[in-house]
């Protein structure tokens, strides 16, 4: 995966897929509150690049144990984003956090 400005796209051995620009919504005030948009804006960008792996693997990807493709989710906990596949209890795949601060400099 690479990411330039807001878009994000999944690389493979001979081909790439677009994973999406989620994170240029970032800057539009649409009425909810940030933390709000930044969980939105997480998944979409998340199950983008689920999507666009799984083209590139043509399997589920990251499989949970009945097989089928584990969920993203996305949620602002203690000032960071949080990120996963799976289950928010026992996640297949936990990202690292990020400061809700960093992504929203200079955008409020």
């Amino acid at each position: 995966m690479r990411s330039r400005g807001p878009s994000v796209d999944v690389y493979g051995a001979r081909t790439s897929r677009h994973a999406g620009v989620g994170a240029e919504h970032i800057e539009h005030d649409d009425g909810h509150a940030l933390e709000k948009r930044a969980e939105g804006i997480a998944w979409a960008i998340l199950n983008g690049a689920q999507d666009g792996v799984m083209e590139i693997l043509t399997q589920q990807w990251p499989a949970a144990a009945d097989g089928r493709a584990a969920e993203p989710g996305a949620k602002v906990q203690d000032g960071e984003l949080r990120m996963w596949f799976g289950d928010e209890r026992a996640p297949i795949i936990v990202l690292q956090p990020i400061p809700i601060a960093e992504l929203f400099e200079g955008a409020a």
